[in-house]
């Protein structure tokens, strides 16, 4: 199949991907580039359609796993993807339905808006073997939050949960990250498996979720710099307290 207009219906299809509201209706997503299609399929994720300029050895490694191969023009190849400089191919991915939380340690992201800094924290949990989850903010399967992960949520994907109450029921201790007057993070000491809780950029974590946390930490920080950026925090205390909490 080969397809060389912009108007075709297959790539509007594929545009519309570029929409939150579209990914949750039709359940897939799009992955850009040789990186994220082929972490793709070491995850065991077989890209439905692979749009591509002329093959290679990853486009037929996808379609001997059951992908449709689709030969683009330059110009839809631009079309579809979400970059200034599109990457050859372009997989279009259903999203898989995830299991539930296990009971070890999880940092959560609240709120976090930015794609960038959720992808930045997924890639840092899946390195730190750590669990991840979100209340609300950006769209862990949205195309920025992939390439911020390095594809990191392809294979160590982040569940999405709507209260904190599902992490204290599985077991986890809720721990808050605060800009100042928590403590420092190599001493705090509990008994249960964590749930480490990173806030929005701006807002930080809400009143009412660090009021029923067992504990808050704080990052010691040099005079000057009000804050962390929200991912770097995240990695940070998630890298402390891997050494300090037995």
């Amino acid at each position: 199949m080969r397809i060389d207009s912009t108007a075709n219906e297959r790539v509007k299809a594929v545009r519309r991907l570029r929409r939150g509201r579209e990914r949750r209706q039709t359940r897939q997503t799009l992955v850009e580039g040789p990186i994220l299609v082929a972490a793709a399929l070491e995850a065991g994720i077989v890209p439905v359609d692979v749009y591509t300029l002329g093959g290679g050895a990853l486009v037929a490694r996808c379609e001997a796993a059951g992908s449709t191969i689709v030969e683009v023009s330059g110009p839809v190849l631009e079309a579809i993807s979400t970059t200034m400089e599109p990457q050859d191919p372009v997989g279009v991915l259903a999203i898989p339905e995830l299991d539930g939380l296990e009971t070890r340690r999880t940092v959560v992201a609240v709120e976090i808006g930015d794609p960038g800094n959720v992808g930045t924290l997924i890639r840092s949990a899946g390195a730190l073997g750590w669990q991840i989850a979100l209340i609300g903010g950006a769209d862990p399967w949205s195309p920025k939050v992939l390439r911020a992960s390095a594809g990191v949520q392809l294979s160590h994907p982040a569940v999405a949960i709507d209260e904190l109450e599902r992490l204290v029921t599985i077991g986890l201790d809720p721990i808050a990250t605060i800009v100042s007057g928590g403590i420092d993070p190599g001493s705090l000491e509990v008994d249960n498996p964590i749930a480490l809780l990173v806030g929005n950029e701006t807002h930080g974590l809400p009143t009412t979720l660090v009021e029923h946390c067992v504990a808050s930490l704080t990052i010691p920080i040099a005079a000057g710099v009000e804050s962390l950026n929200a991912a770097v925090a995240g990695a940070l205390a998630m890298y402390a307290l891997d050494r300090g909490v037995k």
